[in-house]
């Protein structure tokens, strides 16, 4: 042992030793008789008479008698009965702070204070100890053990101090066998190899590890990205109780009340679980309504009743798109030529999409809706070119998604969907001018489609109209609050897009109106369409 360690302070206090000396002075003016106990503390005592007043260890170190000829060279245990007290050093460590700079803090120090040493009555025992090497500790056997024991016992047994010892109870069981302490394995096993270890671990685990390596396919699940498996319906919906819930709210979608004709297709979709046209409608409208995690839920109903809606495949597409989560998205795309009596020769059976890794499902379904759409070169289907222009927009190809949705606009300049998408899609290559003409193409076939006015805020954000995009967003919340009357607790439901208050609250903050964006915190519309004056 270093004995630096042994009377080096840490930070000035004292060290072990002096820390020792000052508390047997101190109980050894107690007047007892002396005991051999005593008179080795009084020889400590009297080589240690000038206490070091400084950290000088050359001084320290020429007041410490030998010690190291005493110790065992192979365990590092003193013999003779000499005793050495060690007391553990104080841990010093350096924390990083809460930055990513990793600026240090003060460091800590954990200190442990001696206790106070026990003053025995009776003499110690002369039994000179021999201790067993490291070597011959593992090598032992239950026996050799047992031996030591034994000879410990015998060599002890008329010394009265010891006779009653905690230690000598201790070493009595062990020689009698009432305490095992060696290995029950033999010294083949004992002695196994860091890989024949592993490998019996792992042979030994392996149903455990196997539970947990499928725990990272989590992060891939649906589940994991905020899609729920089971539709959440939305409480006191008063069209409940009319049954031309699924009529009204078609009513509804044509007059441009989005979140009308949501409610109502939440209801008839209540009334009729089994209806596959009530859950499209209800998820088409959600997509349109901003919010697509309802409209990815309601269209699986759909699809799981009915696989044959080739439209419900490209909207799910393009919601899995909007939610970051492109293989779910080339995965419905694949399931819309598989559906198509067109294009379903087109699918191959011998591959199985789902084993397929990101790249490699990319490359693939890109090439089989390529093919798709050379197998006609002088006739244009809309359905072929919307579904390239979401892979092209999850591949970030915009320009090429650009063309896909003009050449399906050329036959179907009526969807406003389509304008939409190719709105959205000029607007991410950064052609905003001409993203707010498809936009208002968008809003003029479909006044009420919400994500089309929401996107137009956002394209007036990028151009630095911050006023002119927050009106947007209060129009579009005003449309989703109109359903508010529906309901039959209207005070206390909020039907309206988290991401449009959101997206608001940021303009406020770009436009310098903090004020206005604590009301959008308190999502006070009444004064908000005061102020932007959109009433």
């Amino acid at each position: 042992m270093s004995l630096n360690k042994l009377v080096g302070g840490d930070c000035g206090g004292d060290n072990s030793l002096v820390q020792l000396s000052n508390i047997v002075s101190r109980d050894a003016s107690i007047a007892q008789p002396l005991t051999q106990a005593d008179r080795f503390v009084q020889e400590f005592m009297g080589q240690n008479s000038q206490i070091p007043q400084t950290f000088n260890m050359n001084s320290l170190l020429n007041n410490i008698p030998e010690v190291d000829k005493n110790v065992n060279k192979n365990t590092h245990i003193p013999v003779n009965n000499q005793i050495q007290t060690i007391a553990p050093q104080a841990n010093m460590s350096w924390l990083p702070g809460p930055s990513t700079s990793y600026m240090p803090q003060q460091p800590l120090f954990r200190s442990f204070h001696m206790q106070q040493p026990l003053m025995h009555s009776k003499p110690i025992s002369n039994v000179q100890i021999e201790y067993m090497s490291e070597e011959d500790a593992i090598n032992a056997t239950d026996n050799d053990v047992r031996a030591k024991a034994q000879e410990y016992v015998e060599s002890v047994k008329d010394d009265d101090e010891l006779a009653y010892n905690q230690f000598m109870s201790f070493m009595k069981k062990v020689s009698a066998g009432e305490l095992n302490l060696g290995n029950t394995v033999d010294n083949d096993q004992r002695k196994l190899s860091k890989d024949e270890i592993l490998d019996e671990m792992q042979e030994k685990y392996k149903d455990e590890w196997a539970k947990l390596s499928d725990v990272g396919d989590y992060w891939n699940t649906e589940e994991a990205n905020g899609i729920s498996q089971e539709y959440s319906f939305t409480e006191g919906n008063i069209m409940l109780e009319n049954k031309s819930a699924l009529e009204i709210g078609k009513e509804k979608l044509k007059m441009g009340d989005i979140p009308g004709a949501v409610l109502c297709f939440e209801a008839a979709a209540q009334q009729n679980p089994s209806s596959a046209e009530a859950w499209f409608l209800l998820g088409t409208s959600q997509a349109e309504n901003e919010q697509d995690p309802a409209a990815i839920t309601a269209l699986k109903k759909s699809l799981e009743i009915d696989p044959t809606q080739l439209e419900a495949y490209i909207t799910l597409a393009a919601a899995y798109t909007n939610e970051n989560m492109p293989k779910f998205a080339f995965l419905s795309l694949l399931n819309w030529l598989k559906a198509s009596p067109k294009y379903n020769d087109l699918f191959p059976h011998d591959i199985d999409p789902k084993t397929l890794d990101l790249k490699s499902l990319e490359a693939h379904v890109k090439s089989l809706y390529i093919r798709a759409a050379q197998l006609n070169p002088s006739q244009i289907d809309p359905d072929v070119q919307n579904a390239l222009g979401v892979v092209f927009n999850i591949t970030h190809e915009h320009d090429k998604a650009v063309d896909c949705f003009k050449s399906a606009l050329m036959v179907a300049s009526d969807d406003p969907k389509l304008w939409n998408r190719l709105g959205a899609t000029l607007a991410n290559s950064e052609k905003s001018e001409e993203a707010v003409d498809a936009y208002q193409q968008a809003l003029n076939l479909e006044p009420g489609f919400i994500r089309a006015r929401y996107n137009v805020g956002i394209t007036c954000m990028n151009l630095g109209a911050h006023r002119q995009a927050a009106e947007h967003f209060l129009v579009a919340l005003n449309q989703q609050y109109k359903s508010k009357n529906m309901h039959s607790d209207s005070l206390n439901i909020d039907t309206s897009s988290s991401t449009i208050w959101t997206t608001l609250r940021m303009v406020c903050s770009f436009m310098g109106e903090h004020e206005v964006a604590k009301l959008v915190d308190e999502r006070n519309l009444t004064e908000l369409n005061k102020f932007f004056e959109t009433e």
